[in-house]
């Protein structure tokens, strides 16, 4: 046998052992399951500034309400084809309460952010959410945060600010930072309150059905009436499907059956790959200062989502 040969059998074994550790590591146990649970949800989730940044000027509560229905349906024709409808309607309703303010107010936060400081700046501050995540579990635990956390704390909040960095002064909107910040507090009390149920019931979906309800009577209430455009409308079915509904539901099971630290440092790409997304698009406004504000946040919450 040649040596030509001999390094290729090494090779092909190389590569065999390679696929049988990704296969152990990262797709079987449940540990494995966690691993692609979250990296789905952070694939849809990387999508949700372009679609949402596409639907703008739609008023907030109006793209909310309407994607939030179109995810219940979606989620209902699911529950059919798996002949789960009646588990589907199971969910308790104080559950259903929970997880529609939950991802509502997240949401929404969100959106308000976008039109005050713009898609990938709300982005950078949004994803805060991994380094409250971990405050507010250190501190469910009694626990302090280690050194290594409190630095990747401080690195989140560098980030925030670096990627603000060209906006502060006269044109830095603090308003529309909180509500960035806000929303992400949101879902990391979002996050939190979910990993105490260990019931494999899908209450993603029941409860957008509630969140379109009370969104839309929103929209009535506080915004003027808005009929969106046919791009608009396709970005609104996109989100509901996407990142609102399948995204949420792989994220609802990830933290029913991994720790915080696991689902918060593979959700830490999420940003990154949501500023790249924008830029190829050339939806957003992406300049060295908020790709080296993302790094420094994604930093951050890895660092802080270390045990």
């Amino acid at each position: 046998m040649s040596f030509e040969a001999i390094g290729n059998r090494t090779h092909a074994r190389m590569i065999d052992h390679f696929a049988i550790w990704v296969r152990s590591t990262f797709l079987q146990g449940p540990g494995g399951r966690t691993y692609t649970l979250v990296g789905g949800a952070v694939v849809l989730w990387a999508s949700w500034p372009a679609l949402a940044t596409i639907a703008f000027p739609a008023p907030p509560f109006l793209v909310l309400g309407c994607s939030a229905l179109v995810g219940f349906f979606f989620s209902y024709l699911l529950a059919v084809r798996q002949n789960q409808t009646k588990t589907f309607f199971s969910v308790r309703l104080r559950t259903m309460v929970f997880v529609a303010v939950g991802l509502m107010g997240n949401n929404a936060f969100y959106l308000a952010a976008i039109s005050r400081i713009g898609p990938a700046e709300a982005n950078v501050v949004h994803y805060l959410w991994p380094v409250f995540l971990v405050a507010l579990a250190s501190i469910l635990h009694r626990r302090s945060p280690s050194l290594l956390q409190t630095i990747g704390i401080a690195l989140g909040f560098c980030g925030v600010a670096v990627a603000l960095s060209p906006q502060m002064g006269t044109s830095l909107d603090l308003f529309g930072v909180l509500l960035g910040a806000s929303g992400a507090l949101t879902f990391a009390i979002y996050s939190v309150g979910r990993s105490f149920a260990r019931v494999e019931t899908n209450v993603v979906g029941p409860s957008l059905a509630l969140a379109g309800i009370g969104a839309l009577m929103a929209h009535i209430v506080f915004e003027p009436l808005y009929w969106p455009t046919n791009g608009q409308w396709a970005a609104i079915v996109l989100m509901g499907i996407g990142p609102f509904t399948v995204a949420n539901i792989f994220w609802d099971k990830a933290t029913r059956t991994g720790s915080a630290a696991t689902i918060s440092s593979l959700a830490f790409l999420t940003p990154l790959a949501a500023i790249t997304l924008l830029a190829v698009l050339g939806l957003g406004a992406v300049t060295a200062a908020t790709v080296a504000g993302a790094l420094l946040a994604i930093t951050g919450a890895f660092l802080s989502s270390r045990s």
